[in-house]
């Protein structure tokens, strides 16, 4: 169990992406030789509170799973509401 699994996250994540989000993320989980979910942010450039609980909820399934949740290439706008909202104390922001 050493892979990690990447999720691209559209440039504005709300919960018009929720769907797909949560089968992208589900797959993931699902998949036993992943230990790792990293959500790519590199294009994401609005997100609001749907999106951060779609992130703390995934965050509660990948632990009951056993596994983990990254958020990387994460910068501006994005990164900050990541900070406000305290996202990293959750999981690792890179």
């Amino acid at each position: 169990m050493f892979d990690s699994s990447i999720v691209n996250i559209p440039e504005r994540f709300d919960f018009s992406h929720h769907k797909k989000f949560t089968e992208n993320t589900d797959t993931a989980l699902k998949n036993s030789k992943v230990s790792l979910v990293s959500l790519d942010f590199s294009r994401v450039s609005y997100l609001d509170s749907a999106a951060l609980g779609m992130i703390v909820y995934l965050h509660k399934k990948a632990v009951s799973a056993g596994k983990k949740v990254n958020i990387v290439n994460a910068s501006g706008i994005a990164s900050e509401i990541l900070t406000v909202a305290n996202i990293n104390k959750l999981i690792e922001v890179k």
